[in-house]
């Protein structure tokens, strides 16, 4: 019996914030250079490496010969060049991507995020090849980054896929453009769980009252727009309907009341009427 309580608890808190678990996916840079060449320089640093160091411990015609001793030593350090080439052009200096139910995020370092709510606009540049995403993180300043389609093909699939789901009046693109977007594939990124959101200390977007009891906060399932539990609107700013997240009204209550007091009456009534027979019957005595 106590396991089903919590279970409805449990389940009761999920509806009033919002009924879905929160995730979001985590997405890596690609190498903007074609992975065969940076799998040919690869295989000829390896190459490089292998001849120097076999050369340099096995080969007894390089240790003989003087002409030839630093032969080996060359080819080592050639090969180390040729890594590092390979490395440089193998990576991107873009940062990961995550885009989810809190948002979207840039890890520069620390994680910066721009809640779903706080997006301003969102348009894609053709001329670079980069979606544009304005807006304000989490601390209210403003922010406005790109994210390039060549190394974060997936990233900006999954930014315009969840942009048209949660805050649609956000996106500023042409349908030309939207079909030059590659298409958001749904094992693409990787998954992390997050937190419950926290929903203390922040404030209500009606009347920006500050949430200091987590059951007095109400959740747009959409865009995570928090509101306080008496001040929740029909329809959030995102245009998700917040019909079922709204205090129901005391109608029981009422007709209770109503009932109780009808029953007091009457019962003053027959005492009333009790008394006046007794009075009647007295003065005829």
């Amino acid at each position: 019996m106590a396991k089903k309580s919590k279970g409805k608890q449990t389940a009761k808190k999920d509806i009033r914030r919002g009924g879905v678990r929160r995730q979001e996916r985590r997405f890596v840079s690609q190498a903007s250079t074609s992975a065969n060449v940076v799998r040919a320089f690869g295989a000829l640093a390896a190459l490089l490496l292998g001849a120097g160091l076999w050369g340099y411990f096995y080969a007894k015609s390089f240790a003989d010969d003087e002409a030839l001793r630093a032969v080996p030593s060359y080819l080592i350090a050639a090969g180390a060049v040729v890594m590092g080439v390979t490395i440089w052009i193998g990576t991107s200096s873009e940062p990961p991507i995550r885009v989810g139910a809190p948002g979207i995020s840039a890890e520069k370092g620390e994680l910066r995020r721009m809640p779903w709510w706080a997006v301003e606009k969102i348009t894609f540049e053709s001329g670079t090849l980069a979606l544009v995403v304005a807006g304000k993180d989490e601390s209210g300043s403003d922010w406005t980054f790109k994210v390039p389609v060549k190394p974060h093909p997936e990233a900006v699939a999954w930014i315009v896929k969840e942009a048209l789901d949660r805050v649609p009046r956000r996106v500023d693109i042409e349908d030309g453009l939207l079909d030059a977007i590659p298409e958001a594939h749904a094992h693409a990124g990787q998954r992390v769980d997050l937190e419950p959101l926290q929903v203390v200390g922040k404030r209500c977007a009606v009347t920006g009252k500050t949430i200091s009891y987590e059951p007095d906060a109400r959740v747009c399932p959409r865009c995570e727009r928090v509101y306080e539990k008496k001040s929740v609107p029909k329809k959030c700013k995102c245009d998700n309907s917040l019909v079922h997240l709204r205090p129901k009204p005391l109608e029981g209550i009422d007709e209770v009341e109503e009932v109780d007091a009808g029953g007091d009456d009457e019962a003053s009534d027959e005492r009333t009427s009790t008394k006046t027979l007794a009075a009647d019957e007295t003065a005829s005595s």
